[in-house]
């Protein structure tokens, strides 16, 4: 594997950049961490190609779009699936967590709390719920401990992510619901080296 120099930009958060994260993490690759802080945002915002981070700089190249790192990375690292089709299948998973928090997004646009509060069960009762239930049975039929095929793929670090952010952020107790679900949450958090990024990683609240 050649040696590239790797920098990840994004926020002191976990949210989009984490899936990454945990590529390098598993994969043992050295890269820098930056964590930009949202006050000296606007410093920075031009630096990027699309003016957003997470960006991936890849020997003094940037790259931009949540999908393509993470493809990128699971393609150099072996997470990105064993064939053409589990590769597609993990696409296919990425743009179905893109869908949810583009649904969810207008909510956090919203000042007054009762109305957001009003929202977010619309937005659980008609979006998350359903997306749920389609990726548990998503789950049920893969018939292993992943969402494809029978390895660990970004997919599978996007979903671990993307539950986690709901049951301790967004919408707690509604993961619970969907025991499948939940116990591919744990068992995946389990594994040693995601524990490990886990239990060392700065401790943010999202």
């Amino acid at each position: 594997m050649a040696h590239h120099s790797y920098k990840l930009y994004y926020f002191n958060i976990r949210a989009r950049a984490e899936p990454a994260r945990f590529l390098f993490h598993l994969a043992g690759v050295p890269y820098e961490d930056v964590r930009i802080e949202r006050e000296d945002w606007p410093n920075h915002k031009e630096e990027m190609p699309w003016g957003q981070i997470p960006v991936l700089e890849v020997d003094g190249k940037k790259l931009g779009q949540t999908a393509a790192i993470y493809q990128y990375l699971a393609n150099q690292f072996g997470y990105n699936g064993k064939s053409d089709w589990e590769t597609a299948q993990v696409q296919e998973l990425i743009g179905s967590v893109e869908d949810v928090f583009n649904a969810m997004h207008p909510i956090f646009m919203v000042q007054d709390e009762a109305e957001k509060k009003k929202l977010m069960e619309k937005f659980v009762a008609d979006t998350l719920i359903p997306y749920l239930t389609r990726l548990q049975k998503r789950f049920e039929a893969n018939g292993t401990d992943y969402f494809v095929g029978n390895s660990l793929t970004v997919a599978d670090l996007l979903l671990m992510v993307t539950f986690a952010a709901f049951k301790e952020n967004f919408a707690p107790g509604v993961v619970e619901k969907f025991p499948k679900l939940d116990g591919f949450l744990a068992k995946i958090s389990e594994e040693p080296k995601i524990k490990e990024w886990i239990e060392k990683r700065p401790k943010t609240d999202m």
